[in-house]
């Protein structure tokens, strides 16, 4: 991931943002505050000197931009609405803001404009006034309480670790995790179908370092979630298995010879674009980089994410074609991605050599139906591999049964054949015992007898005269 030590919020507007600072604890940080990693830190110079040299004259352009736009909104605020009307010209001015910006955003948005420009672009507006004022704020008051996601708890912690607005240990850090964890749980809490998914939090903590209000936060997630990228963050996220294949089909057509050399190679791109879709590409590139691609997608929807991902494949066309295995390839790609602080050329040929991706829209809906039997069927395969491992398991533990009724019945035959001989040397003892008994009753009547009839004296006549 990116080390980061340093914030830039609260930066001037007059102040050259793109120029390089020493950090306090060594190594050059970037505008945001990241650390640009040393053998990276040369190209980052290059360009932030190539930027800040244009930074004067796009910020005046942007400064006209926004001034007419609070215009608008200024007149709308004035003007009493029915809950209706205000959505229906909250819904106006956001598409008025994406027709009028679609130039200007191609060539990078101010810092200091984007927490106002990007929720209006989102349709942050038409979002608050469509689902309630009281929306967010309810949802704060149940943060407060016990109502707590502890998923999101352990991921706080590992977002963008180590930048002092989300490092509980510098002196902004524990305001910026508080941020951070209202943010996230208030929309688990308000989509509970979607809930918190892993990688919302690096896309809520770039809005927070970007310094955009909590609640225009809460609702540009809700934004890239439910519009952006729908289905890519609620289980089972057919969404991201859509974009995989509505990406081949996109890299198949208008980079053929590069879609080709990397099937060779075994190379799934849905391991590389599913992290860039997912966070929208703030995993590990410069921020500035991300802000800019930001810029597009906020401005012209899906389409850009297409884009911008194409002409990353593009820009690694040529170091890709030499990689003859798959580590080569992905080593090429995240390479680039480290070293991407040229946006300009990202998003020129984005926007120049892949204008014509197509309606994404459309190629959506026709990749859902083969997606959605993909996955009845992987559901019906891991059904019938559960029902085959329960029948197994069963199999195996009546086994079990029986050796131990088995072991059970031996045992008890055992001990019956104990018992009956016991009983059969008991029965035999108790015979010996009778026949002793009887053997010795006789020889006692017989000796009796003959003791009577030997030894005993003869019987003595009666006394007195004969009669």
């Amino acid at each position: 991931g990116r080390r980061t030590t340093s914030s830039t919020r609260g930066m001037s507007a007059e102040e050259p943002a793109s120029m390089a600072r020493e950090g306090s604890q060594g190594g050059t940080l970037d505008e945001y505050g990241f650390v640009v990693q040393a053998e990276y830190v040369a190209a980052y110079k290059e360009t932030s000197l190539l930027q800040s040299e244009r930074r004067a004259t796009l910020r005046e352009q942007w400064k006209v931009l926004t001034r007419e736009l609070r215009e608008e909104d200024r007149k709308a605020e004035e003007l009493a609405m029915s809950t209706e009307d205000a959505v229906k010209a909250a819904g106006h001015r956001t598409r008025s803001a994406r027709k009028v910006l679609r130039g200007p955003v191609v060539h990078g948005i101010p810092p200091e404009y984007r927490p106002y420009v990007w929720p209006l672009l989102c349709g942050v507006e038409k979002a608050r006034h469509a689902r309630g004022e009281h929306v967010f704020p309810g949802l704060l008051q149940r943060c407060e309480g016990r109502e707590r996601n502890r998923e999101l708890e352990l991921d706080l912690d590992r977002t963008f670790p180590g930048h002092p607005l989300l490092d509980r240990e510098s002196a902004n850090g524990g305001a910026g995790i508080a941020a951070l964890h209202r943010i996230l749980n208030s929309y688990a809490l308000y989509n509970p179908e979607v809930g918190y998914c892993q990688s919302m939090n690096f896309i809520a903590g770039i809005l927070v370092i970007m310094d955009v209000r909590e609640e225009d936060a809460f609702w540009m997630v809700s934004h890239v979630s439910d519009s952006l990228l729908p289905n890519h963050f609620a289980p089972p996220m057919l969404g991201a298995q859509v974009d995989n294949k509505v990406f081949k089909v996109l890299l198949a057509k208008h980079i053929p010879e590069l879609e080709r050399h990397l099937t060779s190679l075994g190379l799934d791109t849905a391991m590389v674009v599913s992290q860039w879709f997912l966070c929208i590409f703030c995993n590990k590139m410069p921020c500035e980089t991300v802000c800019r691609i930001w810029d597009l997608v906020f401005c012209k929807g899906p389409q850009a994410v297409f884009q911008v991902a194409l002409a990353i494949f593009k820009l690694c066309e040529a170091k890709l074609l030499m990689a003859d295995d798959m580590g080569g390839a992905m080593e090429a790609i995240r390479s680039f991605e480290m070293a991407c602080f040229n946006a300009d050329e990202l998003i020129e040929t984005a926007v120049v050599d892949f204008a014509g991706v197509g309606d994404v829209g459309r190629m959506r809906e026709e990749a859902m139906p083969e997606v959605q039997a993909e996955h009845a069927e992987y559901r019906r395969r891991t059904q019938n591999y559960q029902m085959q491992e329960n029948i197994r398991k069963g199999k195996q533990a009546l086994k079990g049964v029986g050796a131990t009724l088995s072991g059970i019945g031996a045992t008890l035959g055992h001990n019956v054949e104990r018992a009956k001989a016991r009983a059969d040397k008991e029965d035999w003892i108790g015979q010996m015992k009778k026949q002793a008994s009887s053997a010795s009753n006789t020889a006692t009547s017989s000796f009796s007898s003959f003791f009577n009839s030997v030894i005993a004296p003869p019987p003595q006549p009666p006394l007195g005269p004969p009669a």
